[in-house]
């Protein structure tokens, strides 16, 4: 056994297969963060359109806002903690029940996109959280 490991034979061919194996796992790896990436950046898209349903005057601001809502639930799957937390925090501005200014409104919209961009500009994988459910909201749209 000690012969065959040492010999020429051998590696010419476990070389040439340690090498596929690696190079397997990379693209696998490579593979599911830009998939990730992908639906990271569709849902951020969605996000930021629907923002406009905060927007005074906005047409079906309420359907708008309910789009977004659900989008911010989605984002539950996958997006980093720090996402998730703007994104309440902007909501907490824009409350019917609280009362913000408007700079307080635009400073929490603003810190949340730019959350998303630091987000997909980082590109990577969300492998921990330190979400819990009590941190889930079910939220609805006030009429």
């Amino acid at each position: 056994m000690k012969e065959l490991v040492c010999s020429v034979e051998f590696w010419k061919f476990a070389a040439p297969l340690f090498g596929a194996a690696i190079a397997w796992f990379v693209n696998e790896w490579r593979k599911r963060v830009w998939e990730q990436y992908q639906r990271k950046e569709e849902s951020y898209k969605e996000l930021v359109h629907y923002l406009k349903g905060f927007y005074v005057g906005a047409e079906n601001a309420n359907e708008l806002k309910a789009e977004f809502l659900s989008q911010l639930n989605r984002c539950w799957l996958y997006c980093p903690d720090e996402v998730i937390k703007k994104g309440y925090a902007f909501l907490n501005t824009v409350s019917p029940n609280k009362q913000s200014s408007d700079e307080v409104k635009e400073k929490a919209m603003g810190d949340f996109v730019a959350t998303i961009r630091k987000d997909l500009l980082s590109r990577k994988l969300v492998r921990k959280t330190s979400l819990s459910s009590n941190d889930f909201r079910h939220l609805k749209v006030n009429q």
